[in-house]
């Protein structure tokens, strides 16, 4: 999605829960972004769980945070994703022009 709508203004990060610490962790994460293109912006975070899981509100990933252009949350996807791309492309204004 984000190689198909960057030029419409899509800015996507990736944020990796996985041990800063533990070599082989770092090694899959950078084959499974490669293996994806995840050609954006990739974050390993470095706090314990206690920590990002009371921020995050969330128990553990998989989370996918929309933002609008405003800054706020547009809204949290904890499960299945189908629901994603329709409300990006709302947000940018693209919906109409989907095959």
């Amino acid at each position: 999605m984000h190689r198909e709508l960057a030029d419409k203004g899509l800015v996507a990060i990736s944020v990796s829960l996985d041990d800063p610490q533990d070599a082989n962790s770092i090694q899959q994460v950078r084959e499974f972004l490669g293996k994806v293109g995840a050609n954006f912006t990739n974050f390993l975070l470095d706090e314990p769980e206690e920590v990002w899981g009371k921020k995050l509100d969330i128990g553990g990933p998989p989370l996918i945070i929309v933002f609008g252009r405003d800054g706020r949350v547009a809204k949290r996807f904890t499960g299945g994703y189908d629901e994603v791309r329709p409300l990006v492309e709302k947000l940018l204004g693209t919906a109409e022009q989907r095959p």
